[in-house]
């Protein structure tokens, strides 16, 4: 699995990017917000995504629905403080695979990975 990270946090970057490489997978970019993020999933085609919601320039929910417009293959997990019943709904419907709510543990990570894995075969 090839992954981009996206938040607008470097700490959180640095915090997923050892959750991914820990489980035994591959960082292949970094994004700081959903402009970037739009660019370099174009650019890198990653397997999967770890995509803030809340970002400056282009929010999370907004990247992803125009990722998945131009490479619907791609895995997206939102991650975000704010549960938002009505936004969390229209962001799972745009193909986000999964929302994990913050602070994200390696443990939550593991589990959604393996749920995806399982919903795959």
């Amino acid at each position: 699995m090839k992954f981009l990270v996206v938040d607008d946090s470097k700490l959180a970057r640095s915090k997923m990017r050892d959750y991914i490489e820990t489980l035994g997978f591959e960082v292949i970019g970094e994004a700081k917000d959903g402009l970037e993020a739009l660019e370099m999933a174009a650019a890198l085609s990653p397997s999967h995504i770890t995509m803030d919601l809340e970002m400056p320039n282009m929010k999370g929910d907004e990247a992803s629905e125009k990722i998945l417009a131009l490479k619907p293959d791609i895995n997206i997990f939102l991650i975000t403080s704010i549960i938002d019943k009505k936004v969390l709904i229209n962001v799972l419907k745009t193909g986000v695979k999964k929302v994990l709510k913050k602070p994200v543990g390696i443990g939550d990570f593991t589990l959604a990975i393996n749920e995806l894995n399982n919903k795959e075969i």
